[in-house]
């Protein structure tokens, strides 16, 4: 005979499955973790909904951003989770996406204040600029070709909105939007550079922090997936989205520091400047004045 005890676990099993089954009730699973995000530092949802699912991340995920989008707009999207490394490392078998907004857009060489993320990190990564609208899906590499504008490097600035990271699961990411928080682009560059490998350093305080390298090839795949990915679940593709392919490189924790990031062959560089003004600590030197 089966337990009371078994029988109470398969039904708060099968009301997490029934709860987040529909658009309303991914709509207030989001809005109660909007809410808990705009209050500070959360709980990671798996630890309330501890059967959540890739299905039902994609579904928060989705209505998170529609209450976001009452007042901001879209800028682009992102795809992580997409090295067969990466994929294994969070027990997914297929990258994932979230939306970039477009107030989240930085330019130049930044001065950004730590005091306004919970837990910030920098991503080094690659970026394509839509030239027009897609609006159907797109079946090769070579069809995308005639849809991007131009490359640009790109330092993703995600916020991760979480308490603790010990049990950090990939739908947690993917539910809060994979920590979309800001984004800083580097000037144009003519497709016809993406080709071979792709190579960028980050430098923290002049010392080589970080180091990437990935295929061209790779890179192309990755988006071609993040523009068929973002249309199958009804997301628009504009002229001039930017959409962003991956970290190359590590993820790595902010810390007040000046960084540049080198794209090599690309002739890029990004620079700029992490600061804590809240705290009064500030690097005694900025990195303009140091250059």
């Amino acid at each position: 005979m089966l337990s009371p005890r078994y029988f109470v676990t398969s039904l708060l099993i099968s009301l997490w499955c029934s709860v987040v089954a529909g658009q309303q009730s991914f709509e207030m699973v989001a809005r109660n973790l909007h809410t808990a995000i705009s209050k500070g530092p959360t709980d990671l949802l798996s630890l309330k909904y501890p059967q959540i699912g890739m299905d039902e991340a994609d579904g928060i995920q989705d209505a998170l951003v529609q209450i976001e989008l009452k007042s901001r707009e879209i800028g682009g999207y992102k795809a992580g989770f997409t090295g067969s490394d990466a994929q294994k490392k969070w027990g997914v078998s297929d990258p994932v996406s979230a939306v970039l907004f477009a107030d989240g857009e930085f330019r130049g060489s930044p001065v950004i204040d730590m005091a306004g993320y919970q837990k910030l990190f920098i991503e080094m990564e690659i970026g394509f600029v839509l030239a027009k609208e897609i609006t159907q899906p797109i079946a090769s590499l070579r069809d995308l070709m005639g849809y991007i504008q131009y490359v640009v490097p790109v330092i993703e600035l995600p916020d991760l909105p979480f308490r603790s990271l010990k049990s950090l699961t990939a739908a947690d990411l993917v539910a809060v939007n994979m920590a979309s928080k800001n984004w800083l682009v580097g000037q144009p560059i003519n497709t016809e550079m993406l080709a071979g490998q792709v190579r960028a350093k980050l430098y923290q305080d002049g010392e080589l922090i970080d180091s990437g390298t990935v295929s061209s090839q790779s890179r192309l795949e990755a988006l071609l997936w993040l523009v068929n990915e973002r249309l199958k679940r009804g997301w628009p593709l504009q002229s001039g989205n930017t959409l962003i392919t991956g970290v190359m490189g590590k993820i790595n924790p902010a810390k007040q520091a000046c960084y540049v990031a080198d794209y090599g062959d690309l002739v890029q560089s990004i620079s700029f400047e992490i600061v804590h003004f809240e705290k009064n600590k500030v690097n005694g030197v900025s990195c303009h004045a140091a250059q």
